[in-house]
């Protein structure tokens, strides 16, 4: 007979499009309940993920402990995207439902593979399962990430979703901005676009997260403070529900965005649909809710802010919402400011926008050179 040595001495090469979904909380669902309760769930998910497959021309390689890596051809790179998608269609039905109760999230890679010789079904190795895991394990619970190769390879006009369909989303509208994983070991980071197949996108894992800033530590200079590192987002007012005090704010990003009234900066007044609102974004907490708005900031709105910095034209204020959320202001206080402004000093500001975010217009008429 001859050997697995042997046979891969001249490997068959194949284009294919490798699916890797991980069940993200697998250990959770073992360790905190009962053998009566995660073996039907882990059942149950493997049958979705083998149907879902199967009904979009793949095939499945093998089941993991916490997961299944399934196959497609390289000319069906859309229908293994399709087959995603119905995965996690699948999990958040069956979380309306309460019927059953667990979270997935799906790489997809598309490259050369070799066909491991043996077993009921086809195996595939190579760089290109690897990219598959990796996407897989990066991305967040829900969350659906494809490399730059299964994009290529892909007709998007063929990619569907029950969501997309209802907002008339089509091909290139599903996928999210080209992002990078972080590389590990000895390997290379990973170009990926998210695919925007529900009401919200779901990002990467904190973990992931976490990598990409420790390579930028080692790499640059210390980072800024929070309040000056992370960058504004501009939003308009879908909806606001006065009497209870929440609402929703359509993102530029397509994403939808929850706002509580506690994520306003304290004497800002309250929004009204329509309203232009600058915030800064969270990532939702858990699968099927929107991302938050915090520190959030409307269009027109006139406040008394204490100057923390002051410059020659410019300075900055830092605003908190009542949840703690921080972030500066960029303040707008004209020519010759270090001779007319001191670091203190309380302001009455109007709230307009330059290219850049959110800018203060002083409206204080009493302000008066200060003395040497």
């Amino acid at each position: 007979m001859e050997s697995l040595r042997e046979q891969f001495t001249n490997p068959a090469w194949a284009q294919k499009v490798i699916v890797h979904v991980t069940l993200t909380d697998a250990v959770t669902l073992k360790t905190l309940t009962g053998d009566a309760n995660w073996l039907p769930t882990i059942a149950w998910f493997f049958d979705q993920v083998g149907e879902s497959v199967e009904r979009q021309g793949g095939d499945v390689s093998k089941y993991l402990n916490d997961g299944v890596v399934a196959a497609f051809p390289i000319d069906r790179a859309a229908e293994a995207i399709n087959a995603a998608i119905l995965v996690q269609e699948r999990i958040n039905e069956a979380q309306r439902e309460n019927s059953y109760r667990c979270n997935c999230a799906i790489g997809v890679a598309t490259g050369r593979a070799v066909q491991f010789p043996g077993g009921a079904a086809p195996t595939f190795i190579g760089p290109v399962a690897d990219r598959a895991e990796r996407l897989s394990d990066g991305a967040n619970a829900g969350a659906i990430f494809v490399d730059e190769a299964t994009v290529g390879a892909a007709n998007m006009m063929m990619v569907f979703s029950t969501y997309g369909n209802v907002i008339n989303r089509e091909g290139s509208q599903y996928l999210a901005a080209l992002e990078e994983l972080p590389a590990e070991g000895a390997g290379v980071r990973i170009a990926y676009h998210e695919i925007l197949w529900a009401a919200q996108s779901f990002g990467v894992r904190s973990r992931a997260v976490t990598k990409i800033n420790t390579v930028a530590s080692a790499t640059a200079a210390p980072p800024a403070q929070p309040s000056e590192r992370i960058a504004w987002q501009r939003g308009t007012v879908s909806t606001w529900l006065e009497d209870r005090g929440i609402g929703f704010l359509a993102g530029q990003n397509g994403d939808t965005y929850y706002l509580h009234e506690d994520n306003l900066c304290p004497g800002t007044g309250k929004p009204t649909r329509g309203d232009t609102v600058f915030f800064i974004g969270q990532p939702a907490h858990g699968h099927g809710r929107h991302p938050r708005a915090l520190c959030a900031l409307p269009m027109g709105a006139e406040l008394t802010v204490t100057l923390t910095k002051v410059f020659a034209a410019f300075g900055f204020c830092v605003l908190s919402d009542a949840r703690g959320t921080r972030q500066e202001l960029f303040l707008d206080l004209g020519h010759g400011a270090q001779d007319r402004y001191r670091t203190g000093q309380e302001l009455t500001v109007r709230i307009d926008e330059n290219r850049r975010g959110p800018a203060g217009l002083v409206l204080d008429s009493t302000v008066t050179e200060l003395s040497a």
